[in-house]
């Protein structure tokens, strides 16, 4: 009797928790399940209708884009095939991918500290752990709500469950744990190119694995031998790539991703680990971080020292958080050039793979800090709580900003704005969550303003494999984008000539971007004075005075003057 009672808990528990982690990852992510489509959505969208399912593989977006990424704009277009222009899901799918990665983060985890001189209890909650903080971290809001974002939560989903199987499969006599992993590894880098360092993880794993089991020399070298198969697909993949987009560096270009600038290298080394934990902070420095980084790095100091002044000590935990902490910055490596905001949500989607480990470093600190598993679950519970309403908060912003995307949208559509509409400010985003830095002119030629605004879809050929595939209208033009603090921002005019129009920001926080896109100077106006919180308009011709649109006090206004 005993024995089936214990079979059965060992399948009603960890079920029972499978569903709570669900259950916490819906509630947190429910205010965006049916949020609107925001800026590149509906690039993506649009250039699925008019291509075809590989048209994010191998076409430019909006003039220029070098991503090759298959399987991504496969799933992708099998969205758009079920849910066309609706938006739930899309999130949906989005909310899928990121639940399987907090389950496939806790089965890592899991695999990791099986072998580890701990209580049964720790084995069995450690794993949970780990789920739960990944799941819930504040940092993941962007790569989850934002449906363009989905790069980075479907590439880690086949990395992390790559990286599953090569853990199965090492030890295994079978040999298709570790053939499922080299295939697991090629889709992950055809939804993300940031995933290539993956056999970096391996090489880590090996040599924390040798040090902490003492094995055999020629065994570690026969082990290690087993990353030679991921560098062959690695060799693969960047043959199949050059020869699809003509380049090997592609993406933001090699401006962004080749600049080795060692100070603000340093800076994101720093900014990294610490805004995987933490969410944004308005109008934050950067001594606060490096203040918060010093602290992480403190409790781990902690960590180590109480497991060796314990009565029990574990040597294995000080490498495994060695490795950990070597993994996390493996794995955010290839985006070490970019920029993660520290004061709103921008950027962070390039944490998300390597807060996977992360979420396990902070689950091991937890356990070793407390000692106790009551106080493990308690303590765990209180920042999980925390964690999971930090998270509800910020995807407010993501409603929020949902919710002014489509009533723009609207008010473009419904409103009949005098033609040719020149939009003087336009939102780029609300607290860091993006609404149209692009993605306007898509958005009306889905929903029915072709025709009105006589959007044209050109498709030609453009440098090297690609097709240039762009949207293009003569009946919008976009002088400035801005960002939003709070629904009610506005934006004040004041006409101080026939034809000179001085546009203000009412909220100092905020701030016009002249993005490279937007034309400062046409036939019909030019922008001749510019600083952040204001700008000069001189509109050639003054007959367009009543052509002038802009975003201000959370709704579309057409210029009194």
């Amino acid at each position: 009797m005993f024995k089936i009672n214990q079979g059965r808990s060992l399948i009603i528990y960890p079920a029972i928790l499978v569903v709570i982690i669900a259950l916490a990852g819906i509630v947190c992510y429910y205010p965006i399940i049916n949020s609107f489509f925001l800026s590149d959505d509906l690039v993506l969208i649009a250039i699925f209708q008019q291509v075809g399912p590989w048209g994010l593989w191998v076409n430019q977006q909006h003039g220029q884009s070098l991503f090759f990424r298959p399987v991504l704009s496969l799933i992708s277009f099998l969205d758009y095939q079920i849910w066309g222009n609706y938006p739930l899901g899309y999130h949906l799918t989005n909310l899928g991918f990121h639940l399987s990665n907090a389950l496939a983060v806790g089965w890592i985890a899991s695999l990791l500290v099986r072998n580890f001189p701990i209580g049964r209890h720790y084995k069995i909650v450690l794993p949970y752990i780990s789920g739960f903080v990944f799941l819930l971290l504040p940092s993941h809001t962007e790569a989850v709500s934002w449906i363009s974002a989905r790069t980075d939560v479907i590439s880690s989903f086949f990395g992390f469950v790559a990286f599953i199987a090569y853990l199965i499969g090492r030890n295994s006599r079978y040999k298709y744990p570790y053939i499922l992993s080299l295939l697991l590894f090629f889709m992950a880098v055809l939804s993300k190119e940031s995933i290539v360092t993956f056999p970096g993880l391996i090489i880590l794993f090996e040599i924390y694995h040798y040090f902490t089991h003492k094995q055999d020399g020629k065994l570690w070298k026969k082990r290690l031998g087993l990353i030679i198969p991921y560098l062959a697909v690695l060799a693969v993949y960047f043959i199949w790539r050059v020869i699809k987009i003509g380049t090997l560096v592609g993406g933001y270009g090699e401006d962004i991703h080749l600049r080795f600038d060692f100070g603000h290298i340093a800076q994101n080394l720093i900014i990294y680990p610490t805004r995987t934990f933490l969410p944004p902070i308005f109008n934050s420095s950067f001594s606060l971080w490096l203040s918060i980084f010093w602290l992480i790095v403190l409790l781990s100091l902690a960590c180590t020292s109480l497991l060796f002044k314990s009565r029990t000590p574990d040597p294995s935990i000080p490498p495994l958080l060695l490795f950990l902490a070597g993994s996390f910055f493996v794995a955010v490596l290839p985006a070490i050039n970019v920029f993660v905001s520290i004061t709103d949500t921008q950027g962070e989607r390039y944490l998300y793979f390597g807060s996977g480990f992360a979420s396990i470093y902070l689950a091991v600190v937890l356990a070793c800090l407390c000692m106790n598993i009551r106080l493990i679950l308690v303590v765990s519970s209180i920042l999980l709580l925390i964690f999971g309403l930090t998270v509800q908060s910020l995807n407010q912003n993501w409603r929020v900003a949902g919710s002014i995307s489509q009533n723009i949208l609207l008010g473009m559509l419904q409103d009949h704005p005098n033609l040719p509409a020149i939009i003087t400010a336009i939102p780029d985003n609300y607290r860091g969550a993006y609404i149209y830095r692009t993605g306007l002119i898509q958005g009306l030629y889905l929903f029915g303003g072709g025709e009105k605004y006589a959007i044209a879809f050109n498709r030609e050929p453009g440098d090297g494999p690609f097709e240039r595939v762009q949207f293009t209208t003569n009946n919008i033009q976009t002088v400035m984008h801005h960002n939003l603090r709070e629904l009610d921002d506005t934006i004040l005019i004041r006409q101080d000539t026939p034809e000179i129009y001085q546009f203000n920001l009412s909220n100092p926080e905020t701030s016009f971007l002249p993005w490279p896109k937007n034309s400062l100077k046409t036939l019909d106006y030019e922008v001749i004075k510019f600083a952040p919180t204001q700008y000069q308009l001189l509109l050639k011709n003054p007959d367009l005075a009543d052509h002038l649109i802009f975003y201000s006090d959370g709704r579309l206004t057409a210029s009194p003057y």
